[in-house]
């Protein structure tokens, strides 16, 4: 179909016309039923009415489809059993015959619902091929999955973990002809016992989704992370209801120069979920050197972070929705991913932060709000407490927060309105807790019906 269909006012008008969402129904009814389109019924249609039967087609497809996405609110459909199951084993819809991905929809654009672009019309994601070749997409398997209820809020535990820059390695350094800069956590008896009273309160504190700060994580810290977390796992929920855990990132590996990199774990089982290398450096300038008081640091000029960007996108599939991290300095430089995870709608974006405090209206907020906006993920940013430590509070007035869970205020997608949690953390090994002095929440990824007005029951 002709893009053209969708940029004016065709598409909208086709969508709200009887006879159009009359045949899309039979065409549903027909594939719920028989698990397919007769190839010949499908050219009578086309033939008969153009690409105002193709869109009429596709409407039931998507309708058909429901059925088959784990995220919606449908079941009992045997006849697409083979969709469902070629998705659980080879992550999508569609099989090798075709390119890219069709992938169920899991989230949807945090802004008013108006006149919506080609892809809002429907209930799945078309990934192509240019797109898919970058993502390293990975469901979990049902065995191993926490099996989030989607309409119940998921607590969110972020911790600071390093508390000064007595915690941190910061190493400045010359490398071809330009002042560079490394961060790693110190492995000290003191953060390693902090680990563990971590994961104790992440558990007291009911949450079921945890994100450390970047920097604060290297290969030996890694295999402590997984071991505390898998030793203190239990069965029963409502005593270790923790269960994904984003370590932090860190200079992994053996490269020189290693990547900055970030590991989700499952909590039962220790077992990597998620890898995602830092996709774009960041640089520090003469004026962020001295506010922040990094030790050592040149007195003028700038240093780069060394470290090997990355290349490929992680994205996870589970209950709780479509996964992805983001470090630091990617939230801001979007061109760098922004079209991969559009294309494959992400729910939930992961993002450690090495910086100043989190402040209001600063470049936090205006990143994960327009994430938001354009995505309708839920992000989570955790921060730790080195940076703001080192910093007066002259020079940086006003509270100042550790980490922010953002995300759409309203299901029903009737604004431009985003909830904001800010969370504030005293020591490394608190928690960051609201005012309230409860977690920040997120909703897990689902395509509710409210969204598709062609669904069997949507509105």
């Amino acid at each position: 179909m002709s893009d053209d269909v969708f940029q004016g006012w065709t598409a909208t008008r086709w969508y709200d016309d009887p006879e159009v969402r009359a045949a899309a129904d039979a065409v549903a009814e027909t594939v719920l039923e028989e698990g397919g389109l007769a190839p010949e019924e499908t050219e009578r249609i086309v033939r008969e009415h153009g690409d105002r039967g193709r869109f009429a087609l596709l409407l039931g497809l998507d309708a058909a489809l429901a059925h088959a996405n784990p995220y919606s609110p449908y079941y009992d459909a045997p006849a697409l059993a083979g969709t469902l199951v070629n998705y659980l084993t080879e992550g999508r819809f569609n099989g090798p015959e075709t390119e890219g991905a069709l992938l169920p929809r899991c989230a949807f654009p945090g802004r008013p619902r108006g006149r919506r672009t080609k892809a809002e019309f429907f209930g799945v994601h078309r990934v192509p091929e240019a797109e898919w070749e970058r993502i390293d997409h990975t469901i979990l398997p049902s065995v191993h999955d926490p099996h989030f209820s989607r309409d119940e809020p998921v607590a969110v535990g972020c911790a600071p973990v390093l508390e000064t820059f007595d915690d941190v390695e910061v190493a400045f350094e010359e490398k071809h002809g330009m002042t560079v800069y490394r961060l790693r956590p110190m492995d000290t008896a003191g953060i390693r016992s902090r680990i563990k009273t971590i994961i104790r309160r992440l558990d007291e504190s009911g949450a079921r989704l945890a994100v450390m700060p970047e920097s604060s994580l290297s290969d030996s810290l890694l295999e402590h992370w997984k071991e505390v977390a898998f030793d203190t796992a239990g069965r029963d929920r409502e005593r270790h209801p923790l269960r994904f855990l984003l370590v932090g990132t860190g200079p992994l590996g053996d490269e020189d120069p290693p990547p900055n990199r970030a590991v989700l774990i499952d909590r039962w089982t220790g077992r990597e979920l998620l890898v995602q290398d830092k996709l774009s450096g960041f640089t520090l300038d003469a004026e962020q050197m001295r506010l922040w008081r990094l030790p050592d640091a040149p007195a003028g000029g700038t240093a780069d972070e060394y470290s090997r960007p990355g290349s490929r996108i992680g994205v996870l599939d589970s209950s709780l929705g479509r996964l992805a991290v983001l470090i630091c300095e990617d939230l801001s430089r979007s061109m760098g991913w922004e079209r991969e995870l559009l294309s494959c709608g992400v729910s939930h974006l992961l993002v450690p932060i090495f910086s100043k405090p989190i402040l209001p209206f600063r470049w936090e907020q205006q990143g994960a709000e327009r994430q938001v906006i354009g995505l309708g993920t839920w992000v989570t940013v955790a921060n730790s407490l080195a940076v703001g430590d080192a910093i007066p509070d002259e020079e940086l007035p006003g509270p100042r927060y550790t980490c922010l869970v953002a995300g759409p205020a309203s299901l029903d997608r009737t604004a431009y309105a985003t909830e904001l949690q800010f969370g504030a953390a005293g020591t490394g090994a608190e928690l960051g807790r609201l005012r309230t002095s409860g977690l920040p929440r997120v909703l897990p990824g689902a395509a509710y019906d409210a969204w598709h007005g062609h669904w069997p029951d949507g509105k």
